[in-house]
């Protein structure tokens, strides 16, 4: 089931489908071992725990290798809506992850509340982060895949810090072995608040998306500037950690391409994508 998700979701992302890859988040089995996991935790069952944590493993790096692979039958496309907007997670995306962690584990614990869990899989995107991933690393676009796998452990620690809380506030406990729960808590709190970080910087940027392109903008026009033949700024779309500027002239050869490239990357911090103001 891991692999026909991941099958449905990176060829869903090839072609900008939003409906595939819904149909990708609801039949990928790895929620599951997450709920599991912060369940595992709750109770103070430390090999349970490992368990999970070997699963979730297996699974993460089996999706970004099958990715991956199948990345290498697409042909190079510029990154599309539906790939950018999984490369840039915010304060905003562990939020849904927490809420949605804690309707999950509620309705595994409560049977006639089953129903909800496709729901849940939908809210929170675990395949689809790693098909990015996974497809952004075949294609040479590493600012992008790395931003795809933080959405993927945002929301594997949302969803765990939410299992771990509903477990516990339901009474699930093991009286015997308490000192896993308090190691495993403290260790899945510690690792939010690393991520905090970079995902209060990107909220920041979403808050001041105006001045955020002007910035951008400007960057790109002074590196434009230096450059030979002075290339002019035609268009300039930012979508997550990525942006798509269109320039002419465009550069004359694919060694020149590529050094404007990496001094625009160097000088925004995002993954850039040129293009040709003469194509249509």
């Amino acid at each position: 089931m891991l692999f026909l998700s991941v099958g449905l979701a990176s060829l869903g992302l090839s072609e900008d489908s939003s409906a595939t890859i819904i149909g990708a988040m609801i039949i990928a089995p790895l929620g599951q071992p997450i709920v599991a996991f912060g369940g595992a935790i709750a109770l103070g069952w430390r090999i349970q725990s490992f368990r999970m944590i070997g699963i979730i493993i297996l699974g993460t790096i089996s999706s970004i290798l099958m990715a991956y692979i199948i990345g290498l039958t697409l042909p190079d496309i510029t990154p599309n809506q539906q790939i950018l907007i999984r490369t840039s997670p915010d304060l905003r995306d562990l939020g849904i992850a927490v809420l949605a962690g804690a309707a999950g584990a509620y309705g595994y614990y409560r049977s006639e509340y089953s129903s909800i869990l496709s729901g849940v899989a939908i809210a929170v995107a675990l395949v689809p982060p790693l098909c990015t991933c996974g497809i952004m690393l075949e294609q040479g676009h590493f600012i992008l895949a790395s931003g795809g796998f933080l959405l993927f452990v945002t929301n594997l620690i949302g969803i765990t810090f939410a299992a771990i809380f509903i477990f516990f506030v339901l009474g699930l406990k093991n009286t015997i072995n308490r000192k896993w729960f308090y190691k495993g808590t403290i260790s899945i709190i510690i690792l939010g608040a690393i991520i905090i970080l970079p995902l209060a910087l990107n909220y920041q940027k979403f808050n001041s998306g105006i001045l955020f392109h002007s910035s951008i903008y400007e960057k790109v026009g002074k590196v434009c500037k230096l450059s030979p033949n002075s290339p002019v700024i035609k268009d300039l779309s930012i979508q997550g950690t990525g942006v798509i500027i269109t320039i002419q002239p465009f550069p004359s050869d694919n060694d020149e391409e590529e050094r404007l490239k990496t001094e625009l990357e160097r000088s925004t911090g995002l993954q850039v994508f040129l293009k040709n103001s003469n194509e249509h």
